[in-house]
């Protein structure tokens, strides 16, 4: 079906970033939407299995490159433009330089990698991303118990878990995953190639079952009752035999009988991915020992003018929230994508939110946002960085969703990882179905991991900080866009820095004073008295200006009386 193809253009040179404002990446109080109410204490619990059995309706992803679309040298060492823009390779040598143990995506106080789980599609391990780097976290489409995670049908999960820990050994290939000594945990919570078997089927294949249930009891009961009479042949050619021995010593005869033929019977089996599965990977990736998550997945809800609870949280989001929290608590940086805006007219339900941000939930529509994104929104708890994805000019993608939610921003277009059908390959585009129609990789998918790698570095370089520290952190640091507070709702706090975020010794937040108006002392020399003189002047003439032209309208005057009086006369 599917397959993959190579790096096909060269990337152009992009600077490494500007340095961080400083800006206070916390508020004191909750804007207006914010999710309403406290959040549940209530931690989902964790099934490990689907909610409802789901059927695979497209073929897996498969790897198709031909030699032409295998990339040149020069390009495969340059890297993506992303790293270069991220200045992923400086910080890498940072990291090193300061670790014991020279790895970058390490815990050095505990000796261990760290731990980042990609709740995704799952992962397929190959030379770049080996299985002893690799653990199986679950599996929420299939539920069975086999690969748990280690097998990828979609391709996204792997090239996600590309960006965050892939570590090519190969010299001529530039490409890095950003954390390259982290482990990672495989959680297959989403597919696009499974869908959910509809009310209809399940209750049609239940009724399979129970029909192959009952064939075989019937197929049961018949060999059942074959044993039983095979037994009495037994019986009555036991009884036979002494009746012939007998009859031969008495010289008498008697006659048999035969067994009866029984018939056979059959059977039958079934296994997406949903809010309540989504909040259960969450518990999973925390009970597991994940230091970050990495939620490359998205919900997307209508919002509604004049709704009151438009933004209190419904159904299974109420599970998602409380899993986010569970994490935080327990010291766990979580990172969502921001959401791909799906095309116009393409009947999809993440529109994009054009509109400015509301002081009021209750607004008019034009004023209002019409979507709502689920994680990203939950950011306003302090427990989760929703990421939105910029290109390679540094504005923000067309497609990534916006909102007031949105944390930071990185890089989500001509993105370069992993083949996901398991090859040794670096890729930057998959077929979907058309093989003359290579689709690139784009979109906050791809930004998000980027996020979770910085998160993981931040980890291992501030050991000290919790979980809702680290997010702050890399807020803070990041590149502020200007915007009211350095923030907006289109890259949030700006692109991320991740050099700053690693090495930068930042104020105490609650040391810091708001600023006042206040006049400044300036270094520039006293103004020079005026001199009254030219005003004088000016004023002087100005005067006799007026004087002189009074008489002269005064003369006028009198002259015209005189001959006006002396023609009447």
């Amino acid at each position: 079906m599917a397959g993959a193809v190579a790096l096909t253009f060269l990337f152009g040179t992009i600077g490494s970033g500007l340095a961080p404002v400083p800006a206070a990446a916390q508020q004191e109080e909750k804007p207006p939407w914010a999710p309403q109410g406290p959040i549940s204490s209530s931690v989902p619990k964790d099934t490990g299995r689907p909610a409802k059995p789901h059927e695979q309706v497209t073929e897996c992803i498969e790897s198709s490159f031909t030699q032409r679309e295998i990339p040149s040298e020069q390009i495969l060492k340059e890297g993506p433009w992303a790293q270069r823009f991220l200045r992923i390779h400086e910080v890498q040598q940072y990291v090193r330089q300061r670790s014991p143990h020279g790895k970058v995506g390490w815990n050095d106080e505990k000796n261990r990698p760290i731990k980042i789980a990609v709740i995704d599609t799952g992962v397929t391990p190959n030379d770049h991303l080996p299985a002893s780097r690799l653990e199986a976290g679950g599996d929420y489409i299939e539920g069975a118990d086999g690969a748990q995670g280690l097998e990828d049908c979609d391709g996204h999960g792997t090239q996600v878990a590309g960006i965050i820990a892939a570590n090519p050994k190969d010299p001529s290939i530039g490409f890095t995953g950003v954390a390259p000594d982290a482990h990672i945990i495989s959680i297959r919570q989403s597919s696009q190639n499974w869908t959910e078997k509809s009310d209809e089927q399940i209750e049609r294949e239940r009724e399979e079952r129970r029909e192959a249930e009952r064939q075989r009891r019937k197929q049961q009961e018949a060999e059942q009752r074959a044993r039983e009479a095979e037994q009495k042949l037994e019986q009555l050619q036991e009884e036979i035999r002494k009746t012939r021995e007998e009859a031969k010593r008495n010289n008498k005869t008697s006659s048999s009988q035969q067994a009866p033929n029984e018939p056979r019977a059959q059977d039958n089996p079934a296994g997406a991915g949903n809010l309540d599965t989504l909040a259960q990977a969450i518990v999973r990736a925390v009970d597991k020992g994940a230091d970050v998550i990495n939620m490359s997945v998205d919900a997307c809800r209508p919002l509604f003018p004049n709704d009151d609870h438009a933004f209190r949280p419904q159904g299974d989001e109420v599970k998602v929230r409380a899993a986010l929290k569970y994490a935080a608590d327990r010291n766990v940086v979580a990172v969502a994508a921001a959401g791909n805006a799906a095309p116009p007219n393409s009947g999809g339900t993440c529109l994009q939110n054009d509109a400015p941000l509301p002081e009021d939930p209750r607004v008019p529509p034009k004023h209002q946002p019409r979507t709502l994104v689920i994680p990203p929104w939950f950011s306003a708890d302090g427990t989760v960085l929703a990421v939105a994805a910029i290109g390679r000019d540094g504005s923000v993608a067309d497609f990534s969703m916006r909102g007031p939610w949105v944390s930071v921003a990185a890089p989500g277009t001509e993105i370069i990882s992993i083949d996901p059908a398991g090859t040794n390959a670096i890729i930057n585009a998959t077929f979907n179905g058309d093989r003359t129609k290579p689709q690139p990789l784009q979109g906050t998918s791809f930004a998000a991991p980027y996020v979770a790698g910085v998160a993981a570095l931040v980890k291992q370089m501030h050991p000290e900080l919790t979980a809702r520290e680290i997010i702050e952190r890399i807020q803070r640091t990041a590149q502020h866009p200007g915007a009211a507070a350095g923030r907006d709702q289109f890259v949030g706090y700006g692109v991320i820095d991740p050099m700053a975020a690693v090495s930068d010794e930042l104020p105490d937040a609650g040391d810091l004073e708001h600023a006042e108006d206040r006049a400044l002392p300036s270094d520039m020399p006293p103004l020079n008295e005026p001199d009254p003189v030219p005003m004088y002047v000016a004023l002087g003439g100005t005067g006799g200006a007026f004087a002189a032209l009074g008489i002269t309208l005064f003369v006028v005057r009198s002259v015209r009386r005189y001959k006006a009086k002396k023609a009447s006369a």
